[in-house]
């Protein structure tokens, strides 16, 4: 006998003011345009981005303006480089960065900003294939041209007097420049040593006692016990660690080179020399007519002399007038950009 299937049926009751509930929710759901949630937030009035105005923008809007800046604002990464000099010498030039606009945090930032304020752009790195590490033993004469900036590379043995009168200019115009020292020199100077840090500056070593150059103390069996004195001395008075050597009379070979890399000393030279340490050639307008040549990158060689504290400020003017911020060696070596709309030596480094 086959069995009887009943069908069972349950009935659900829906509370009418439930039902009536959802159905509202649904038309206001329907009723609001696309983009009401990116409407929500709108950028403070007065905020700008790189000199753009981004006042009462929306999402939508503030992340198409950054979009079209995006491809503006991107510089691709320089890889370190190796070149021989005409007497042999091998000098390296580090590398720079890549970068390009995050979107996403610059938005966050922008939505973020009180009324009336200049955001900083946010940037991803994009690091170099080949840094200065990676290349063999050299000397450093020049920074990187793609970076728009140069370095005053300011030797002191002597000068004390002018070197007094140049601590000013250089605060005044807000530049800061690195100080080769010799060791005798500082040792005679502490307190004018200790100055050049406290105003920002960077200390690094000129050698102890420049009565003999570099080679000759090679020879001799001195170099390293010269170049240690006077690293000892800067950085008992300073308490800057002190990475640089700037061999007395620019002598550099491969016994100078590795000397000064077992203390842990980059080499240094220059790109542009203005020569005036010669008061008879360098006059003030030959000094200035120096400046007048140098390009993104160079490594200008300085001494306190009467004839360039004259011209320091008009030089420095010079320079920024033909956009070139100035910053330390160890700004313009460090791989990291300077990015456009920062002051001298800012650098964003997220």
């Amino acid at each position: 006998m086959l069995g009887t299937t009943r069908a069972r049926f349950h009935v659900v009751r829906i509370n009418r003011w439930w039902a009536a509930a959802v159905a509202a929710v649904l038309l206001a759901a329907v009723a609001i345009p696309w983009g009401a949630a990116d409407r929500a937030v709108r950028v403070e009035p007065g905020v700008t981005l790189l000199g753009f105005d981004f006042s009462g923008l929306t999402e939508r809007e503030a992340r198409a303006r950054l979009e079209e800046l995006a491809s503006a604002y991107r510089v691709l990464p320089v890889s370190a480089s190796r070149f021989t000099d005409a007497d042999g010498t091998p000098y390296a030039v580090p590398e720079l960065n890549g970068y390009e606009l995050d979107v996403d945090r610059t938005w966050l930032r922008l939505a973020a900003a009180p009324p009336n304020t200049a955001v900083e752009p946010a940037v991803r790195v994009q690091p170099a294939a080949t840094r200065l590490a990676d290349l063999p033993l050299s000397a450093i004469r020049q920074g990187n041209s793609e970076k728009q900036a140069v370095v005053l590379l300011i030797n002191v043995d002597w000068g004390t007097d002018e070197l007094r009168r140049m601590l000013p200019i250089l605060k005044r115009k807000n530049a800061r420049a690195t100080f080769f020292l010799s060791g005798r020199w500082a040792a005679d100077h502490p307190n004018l040593t200790r100055l050049i840090v406290a105003e920002g500056h960077e200390v690094a070593t000129h050698g102890h006692d420049l009565t003999h150059g570099p080679k000759a103390l090679a020879a001799a069996g001195r170099l390293k016990e010269d170049i240690q004195t006077s690293v000892a001395i800067i950085e008992e008075l300073t308490g800057q660690k002190v990475k640089y050597y700037a061999p007395h009379k620019s002598e550099v070979d491969q016994r100078i080179l590795q000397t000064a890399a077992e203390l842990n000393l980059q080499t240094v030279l220059y790109s542009l020399d203005t020569v005036d340490w010669n008061v008879q050639y360098a006059t003030p307008e030959r000094i200035l007519a120096t400046f007048q040549k140098a390009k993104s990158g160079d490594l200008i060689l300085m001494h306190p002399k009467e004839n360039t504290v004259q011209v320091l400020e008009q030089a420095i003017d010079l320079l920024r007038s033909r956009g070139y911020q100035v910053v330390t060696l160890s700004e313009m070596l460090s791989p990291e950009p300077l990015l456009p709309g920062q002051s001298d030596g800012q650098v964003d480094g997220e």
